[in-house]
């Protein structure tokens, strides 16, 4: 009902998106149709543009995609390593931070050219602060890609897992099943893409490249509607697939082979809880976000609606804060193990004594 509310707003006006509270003319709007209202003309948008609480939304994203990309550096130079998770998880990490980082330089470059490009306004040419969906096109299909691509792989990921719990070739086929998995998510993503922005005006404006045309509005709801849960649901699934591993290292602690690969997936799937725990709440808040923008957008001044809207898109935070979850439970994991081998090390038992120790310092250490 809410959404069919407002696109029924939508089309009352199709010369006005939100309610006028501003009757003056625009001097020079070379691009509004005869008879748009103010607050959707070009001189909006360079109050818009110009006012510093929009800047400095932009700049937030700068922030925390420049931010997130020297975690992901610190990650890849100090902590990458001392993660013993399975081959494939291992894969589908890399393959989420590859995500974040190209989403991250994309945020940059996007926010970084529109600031620029707020300062360099002429007077005579309000409409110069607005840009082609044709422009924007590469850099939207860049971030659009990286935030469908991370979505479909959080699935991805727990497909895998449970094939390894049901299939007892995984072993043997396990690269076999990863190139399946990753030719899925790029093919997915893609047709996504495409379909979604299949009907944009090329030659219409924007205020922002982080702005998605109105033609394909409607589509992207539709697809993120479909994604987003998946992966709350993937939260609740990684506590049952740890709790299956753990099983399975218990009952194969007499098995040495056995035990240590079941080791391996219980530490992947503690793993992987945090990590699914950790996007579940950006999959949770961000819809909140946006409904609640939508609901306010008519009564709402365009330069502060704007503003919420580009604060609204919160991936941004988000390439920072997954990198970081990386680091802290890469961290306490690294610590962890060295307390249980300097405390095996302060073992200096010998004989029929030391053997024991040993051998209790070995199942300690593989659980």
């Amino acid at each position: 009902m809410l959404i069919d509310s407002l696109k029924h707003r939508f089309m009352e006006d199709p010369l006005c998106t939100v309610t006028p509270s501003i009757f003056q003319t625009c001097s020079n709007d070379s691009i509004s149709k005869n008879g748009t209202c103010f607050e959707d003309s070009c001189c909006t948008s360079v109050l818009t543009a110009t006012s510093w609480y929009y800047r400095l939304a932009q700049f937030s994203h700068i922030f925390f995609s420049a931010l997130g990309i020297f975690v992901i550096l610190i990650y890849l130079k100090s902590y990458s390593k001392t993660l013993i998770l399975s081959f494939n998880i291992r894969v589908f990490v890399n393959f989420v931070i590859f995500l974040i980082i190209i989403h991250s330089i994309d945020m940059i470059v996007i926010h970084v050219y529109h600031l620029f490009q707020s300062f360099r306004i002429p007077l005579t040419n309000p409409c110069f602060v607005r840009v082609r969906v044709s422009f924007c096109a590469p850099f939207r299909n860049f971030y659009s890609f990286s935030l469908l691509a991370l979505a479909v792989t959080q699935y991805s990921i727990y497909i895998d897992r449970l094939i390894c719990i049901f299939w007892s070739s995984y072993s043997k086929y396990h690269r076999w099943v990863l190139v399946i998995l990753v030719g899925h998510i790029i093919f997915i993503t893609t047709y996504a893409i495409i379909w979604i922005f299949r009907e944009e005006d090329s030659d219409s404006f924007l205020l922002s490249c982080l702005n998605i045309p109105l033609a394909s509005m409607e589509d992207l709801v539709s697809v993120t509607a479909f994604l987003f849960p998946v992966n709350i649901l993937c939260f609740f699934l990684s506590i049952l697939i740890f709790r299956i591993f753990q099983k399975r290292q218990k009952d194969s602690r007499f098995n040495m082979k056995a035990h240590f690969k079941d080791v391996i997936d219980v530490q992947s799937s503690e793993f992987l809880y945090h990590l699914t725990g950790t996007q579940a709440i950006f999959i949770v808040v961000y819809p909140v976000l946006s409904i609640t923008m939508r609901v306010f957008y008519y009564d709402t001044p365009r330069p502060l609606h704007l503003t919420f809207a580009t604060l609204s898109y919160i991936f941004s935070i988000y390439s920072f804060v997954v990198p970081l979850q990386l680091i802290i439970y890469a961290y306490k994991s690294h610590k962890i193990k060295k307390d249980r081998i300097f405390s095996h090390v302060k073992m200096k038992s010998v004989g029929t004594e030391g053997a024991d120790n040993y051998f209790n310092s070995l199942r300690n250490q593989w659980g």
